[in-house]
């Protein structure tokens, strides 16, 4: 045998070469005699499994034969003969055992390996994977719970889950998901949106509010604000002031806020603050409550206010409530340009569409009711003044008697439109009376009527005497003084 690294000569049994040093291979390289070795090893393997064939017979009687005729020739060839038998054994049976050693070694990787992937974690993931894309869902569950039973706390696979349970619209299950992925991850937004969705749906705000405050992700706090209801802050400190103060009160939201000024706990009954609060003078106790559009109450804020200040902001009106035979012009003080009076004839509660208060008013005929209210620069409101007034003038003519005087007079003037040239009626009305000198007045009022039915006022206004029938063109100033000219 040559040795496969330097061609030198080897013994069969040796391993290392004598020349080379080097360790000869595992699998020997083929060589010629080697093959008829291992051919010739191979029958005789068979002659010892079949009997003798006659060849054999022939081969040993010839052995015989070269025995008798010469001996050192037979001598040399079974020697040679029983030197390669062993030789030519040891090579078959070192190559078969490599061969079986080989097919074992790879049945057990190939069973290692398949026992090894079948309980992997990649292997289950991606098969969990594979099955939601192609919405196996029974599969995808199979899978992603034997990946969680070897890690339990993974979120990825929590998510995977909740993923699953929302495309099969099993809520409750979604739900126990999207908690249990909070318990590792408070701040995932995609569990976080999952309880959102829910207490949306089911118009639970209150839970929904109560949820949104334990909430630490500002964005997911800012995107559902609405359902929140924040505690309304305050622009001034609490405390003592020498002036009066404007309060505003804030809050986040499309809700509104409620306020009381005594203390009392505030809800939706109480009063809802639409401007500025004016603190003027005394003690305040100011409490408020934001109730957003869900109605969800956010909690009571209350803070104490001290103002020492002799001002007080109130409608200043010239005369009292009562009864009157002899009718009086209503004023009201306006300290200055910041202040505006709004007033109401109906009994109604004035606001920022009421009527502005500019002149004198004319006591109304009969029975009324006027309320004021003071609003100052800043938006703040005074508290609301109501006067109520009974008037009724000893008289020799009422008001229609009156009325029916002016028309003729007007026409004996010709000032009295006709409506079948002009397109517009003259209307006149009464609804107050002044006094000049002692004696009573009724205003009459002159409208122009177009043919749609609106009314405006033309500006003329006339007194007539209620005693004597004498009528007068009248201005009345902003400060209640009347004045009169000829008809």
């Amino acid at each position: 045998m040559k040795c496969p690294h330097c061609g030198g000569e080897m013994l069969p049994e040796q391993v290392f070469c004598e020349h080379c040093g080097k360790e000869r291979l595992l699998v020997p390289v083929y060589e010629p005699e080697i093959e008829e070795s291992v051919a010739e090893s191979m029958h005789n393997i068979m002659d010892d499994l079949g009997g003798n064939t006659p060849n054999q017979n022939h081969t040993k009687e010839n052995t015989s034969s070269n025995n008798v005729n010469g001996v050192n020739r037979t001598s040399t060839d079974v020697s040679g003969n029983a030197s390669k038998e062993p030789h030519a054994m040891k090579q078959l049976n070192f190559f078969v055992f490599s061969v079986l050693s080989l097919v074992i070694l790879v049945v057990v990787f190939s069973i290692a390996f398949y026992i090894y992937t079948e309980n992997s974690y990649d292997y289950h993931y991606q098969k969990a994977i594979s099955a939601f894309e192609t919405h196996q869902m029974e599969e995808a569950v199979y899978q992603t719970d034997y990946c969680l039973s070897e890690e339990p706390d993974n979120v990825e696979l929590l998510l995977l889950k909740l993923h699953i349970y929302l495309q099969q619209s099993m809520k409750e299950e979604a739900l126990e998901t999207a908690y249990l992925i909070l318990t590792y991850d408070s701040e995932n937004e995609e569990a976080l949106e999952c309880i959102i969705t829910e207490y949306i749906e089911n118009e639970d705000y209150l839970k929904l509010s109560k949820f949104l405050e334990k909430c630490s992700v500002a964005k997911i706090r800012q995107k559902y604000s609405q359902y929140l209801a924040s505690f309304p802050e305050y622009s001034e400190a609490e405390g003592e002031y020498d002036t009066a103060i404007s309060l505003k009160l804030f809050s986040a939201g499309n809700g509104d806020i409620y306020y009381t000024l005594d203390g009392t706990t505030p809800s939706k009954y109480s009063t809802r603050y639409t401007s500025p609060i004016k603190l003027i003078s005394g003690g305040y106790l100011v409490s408020s409550v934001y109730i957003n559009e869900y109605g969800i109450s956010s909690e009571v804020v209350i803070k104490k206010y001290f103002i020492q200040s002799d001002f007080e902001m109130v409608p200043d009106v010239s005369v009292e409530s009562g009864s009157y035979q002899i009718p009086q012009m209503i004023c009201v003080d306006v300290p200055d340009d910041e202040y505006i009076v709004y007033y109401t004839t109906d009994g109604s509660t004035p606001n920022l569409d009421s009527n502005i208060y500019t002149d004198a008013l004319p006591m109304p005929l009969g029975n009324s009711i006027f309320k004021f209210l003071m609003i100052d620069s800043e938006g703040n409101e005074s508290d609301i003044v109501t006067c109520q007034y009974s008037c009724i003038p000893e008289t020799n003519y009422d008001t229609e008697q009156a009325i029916f005087i002016l028309k003729q007079n007007l026409a004996a003037q010709g000032k009295l439109f006709d409506p079948g040239f002009s397109g517009e009626q003259k209307i006149y009305a009464i609804d107050s009376a002044i006094t000049k000198d002692g004696l009573v007045y009724y205003l009459i009022y002159e409208y122009s009527q177009s043919d749609n039915g609106s009314m405006i006022k033309t500006g003329d206004i006339f007194a007539f005497q209620v005693l004597d029938a004498t009528i007068f063109r009248v201005s009345v100033s902003s400060d209640g003084f009347v004045s009169f000219s000829e008809f």
